[in-house]
């Protein structure tokens, strides 16, 4: 719905919506897993949701955000783990949605843009027939998003030569290429999946020639569009091949776009099976892609140098084909990116093998020589005069400054894991030559090491690398490297200690110890020549271990106890002021009790009260006591005659004023303690309360740290202000 009703002024806010949308579905997903497995329709209508907002997309490059494709894919990936109503395992669900998108993007190709494979034609397309019967869901998602490509932009009648409608059916076959190689590339990445679940499809079956012909189509799409370029008449050029809906203008467009999308699946399918036995078993194969695209990438004078041909030597219509994609740069790095993948997973056995040695030391010397374009420059200092494709003098080359450090980058980690991977297994004629480009980059930088390329942290730190694997690893008839490199690399790593990066002087100085432990036997002592004294500095390294130090296992151990004891302190601590508080709260509540009035004054109190309703003022009250007291002291003649004529009644008259006279005791007392006035025996509420206050304050300080508090110091007081303190 969000997707349907947008507007074009409120893009930003729809792009944000639908990837939230499509990433808060995959979490719960994976959080429930299989216990959506009988919400047949609920996924299904969610997939169809999703492949709905992927086919209206026109690529990324058209304004769309690249989060909701990937958001999207992701979603898509996510959706096997909900497993079916038929209790199909995941793993299962796992490997055939792989297959599907394998069979959805050739069969997009194949009716778009058909080109020649392993069998002919009519071979292939009886095989999508036979494919489309096998999988009708699958072909009805196919058709579907068929129907959506095809309908071009504009009003009125189809016309196929229109470039509109070219335009819109280039744009819908890359975005359809980038999301399904997005989706695999999920699936093999196993995004948003838990960890249990990824140990579960860890040991499932890859289809993996299935990703090779697919990744090797879309490798050599660029390609088969030039040359079907080459072959139609210009004035043909912009209509659709035979059998095919695109032309080979709009091919030829989106050919860049197409091959990058094939580096990213053969990259991912062969980090996938890192060292497993079926990469190994296509060694031969995975090379021969990997040197192909490699050569295709780099510049003419490079590849004519390294084949031995000069100047118009050869055949120069094959030499040019491809020239057009020779000068960009990130398909450049992405194809060193591929060849140092594949070096990494079939390790040093492909330089061992006769079959692949030889494309192994050529794919060595063109990733050296294109990093030596880039360190060297085009310019009239290196007697260019500023033309040709080498390096930044080159005006065929598409790239940023940016581009070209990340190239420098790219290009020296690859040598350098080369290097350690084949160690002495390289040919010696090779090793030289790599030896060589590193030692002439390495007096770049230091002779230009702030300016250009070298401005670039991470393009220093690789050819530094690069450097270190050159010392480090030994030549194929055991000896080391020339001591100019070692020179070099010592000179360079010194000028580098200093550097404002922190990365790029931490590895100098890293680089330092590795020359010093590698030149020399033993380290000279410094400060300490024997082992057996070390100097008590108070610590528990000295205490308990003496010389020998703290070892792992003894650290743990009493970072363990050290834990232990703050547990044990902190529960006793807890403890102390539960009976803290225990023992406040019987003292406040015997207190209590102890000033309560005994139970017989109270009882004859509410009866003076009910007889004489005594006064309801503090003044009243005192009014009565003082005449009570009075009567007390002085008393009439009536009651002098009363004693003296009978001495039972003056005893019980007595007994009467006493009586009375406690009984507006108590009243005072009762009379004071409400108008705000203390008594001595009334319990002091105020200093209950005080003390409350005081120990919640004790146990406030005692969680706090009281180094870092204010409170210790005594408020600053000005007792003579001055006359600005008074205004």
């Amino acid at each position: 719905n969000c997707h349907a009703a947008h507007d074009d002024n409120d893009n930003e806010m729809l792009q944000g919506c639908l990837t939230g949308c499509f990433m808060a579905c995959a979490s719960v997903i994976s959080l429930l897993g299989t216990r959506l497995s009988r919400a047949d329709k609920t996924v299904q209508s969610l997939r169809d949701a999703t492949l709905l907002v992927l086919n209206s997309m026109r690529g990324t490059g058209n304004g769309e955000s690249p989060g909701i494709p990937k958001a999207a894919t992701a979603l898509l990936a996510t959706l096997i783990l909900a497993g079916n109503s038929e209790g199909t395992p995941p793993a299962k669900i796992w490997t055939q949605s792989l297959n599907d998108g394998i069979t959805l993007l050739r069969w997009a190709i194949h009716d778009f843009f058909p080109m020649p494979s392993l069998d002919n034609d009519s071979a292939n397309a009886g095989s999508i027939k036979t494919e489309a019967k096998a999988n009708p869901t699958l072909w009805k998602e196919h058709e579907n998003w068929m129907s959506i490509a095809k309908n071009a932009p504009i009003a009125g009648e189809l016309d196929l030569g229109n470039a509109d409608t070219d335009n819109h059916r280039s744009q819908a076959l890359q975005s359809r290429i980038q999301h399904v190689t997005n989706y695999i590339h999920s699936l093999l990445k196993m995004e948003g999946y838990p960890l249990h679940q990824q140990q579960r499809l860890n040991g499932t079956l890859l289809p993996l020639d299935s990703l090779l012909d697919s990744a090797e189509i879309l490798l050599s799409f660029s390609l088969a569009a030039e040359a079907k370029h080459r072959r139609t008449k210009s004035r043909l050029r912009s209509s659709p091949v035979e059998d095919g809906l695109l032309s080979p203008n709009a091919a030829l467009e989106i050919g860049p776009n197409v091959r990058l999308c094939g580096h990213i699946l053969l990259d991912i399918t062969v980090e996938s099976c890192r060292g497993g036995a079926g990469v190994l078993g296509r060694a031969r194969r995975l090379v021969g892609m990997t040197v192909a695209n490699l050569q295709s990438s780099c510049s003419l004078a490079l590849v004519s140098v390294v084949d031995g041909r000069r100047g118009g030597n050869g055949d120069v219509s094959s030499r040019m084909m491809g020239s057009w994609l020779r000068g960009s740069i990130p398909l450049r790095i992405k194809s060193i990116e591929t060849f140092h993948s594949v070096a990494v997973s079939l390790g040093s056995g492909v330089m061992s093998s006769m079959g692949t040695v030889k494309s192994i030391s050529r794919a060595l010397v063109l990733v050296g020589g294109c990093l030596l374009e880039q360190v060297q420059g085009g310019g009239a200092e290196n007697g260019n005069d500023g033309k040709g494709s080498i390096g930044m003098g080159g005006d065929d080359e598409w790239g940023t400054l940016g581009d070209r450090a990340k190239l420098v980058e790219i290009s020296s980690s690859a040598l350098a894991s080369c290097i350690a991977a084949f160690g002495g297994l390289i040919p010696n004629n090779v090793r030289s030559t790599l030896d060589s480009i590193t030692h002439t980059c390495l007096s770049t930088l230091y002779s230009r090491g702030g300016s250009s390329i070298f401005a670039y942290s991470h393009a220093k730190r690789s050819i530094l690398q690069l450097g270190m694997n050159c010392i480090c690893v030994p030549w194929g008839d055991g000896g080391r490297c020339s001591a100019t490199i070692m020179d070099i690399v010592r000179t360079v790593s010194t000028m580098l200690r200093n550097d404002p990066d922190v990365s790029v002087a931490s590895a100098a100085l890293s680089t330092l110890c590795a020359l010093d432990a590698l030149m020399t036997p033993r380290a000279p002592p410094i400060l300490i020549p024997s082992r057996g004294s070390t100097v008590d500095d108070g610590t528990m390294m000295t205490k308990n271990n003496g010389s020998g130090g703290l070892t792992a296992s003894t650290l743990m151990q009493g970072m363990n106890e050290s834990k232990m004891e703050m547990m044990a302190s902190k529960e006793a601590e807890g403890e102390r002021r539960a009976n803290k508080k225990s023992d406040k709260k019987k003292k406040s509540n015997k207190k209590a009790k102890k000033d309560v009035t005994p139970k017989d004054a109270g009882a004859k109190a509410p009866k003076v009260q009910n007889a004489d309703k005594g006064p309801e003022t503090a003044e009243e009250k005192t009014a009565v006591k003082e005449s009570t007291t009075a009567d007390t002291i002085n008393p009439s003649p009536e009651e002098s005659n009363k004693h003296a004529g009978g001495k039972t009644e003056t005893n019980a008259s007595t007994n009467d004023v006493e009586s009375q006279d406690n009984n507006s005791n108590n009243l005072e007392g009762h009379a004071e303690s409400s108008s705000n006035r203390p008594d001595d025996d009334a319990m002091d509420t105020s200093s209950v309360a005080a003390e409350d206050d005081k120990e919640m304050k004790e146990e406030k300080d005692g969680d706090e740290d009281s180094d870092g508090s204010l409170d210790d110091f005594p408020d600053i007081v000005d007792e003579d202000p001055d006359e600005e303190d008074r205004m």
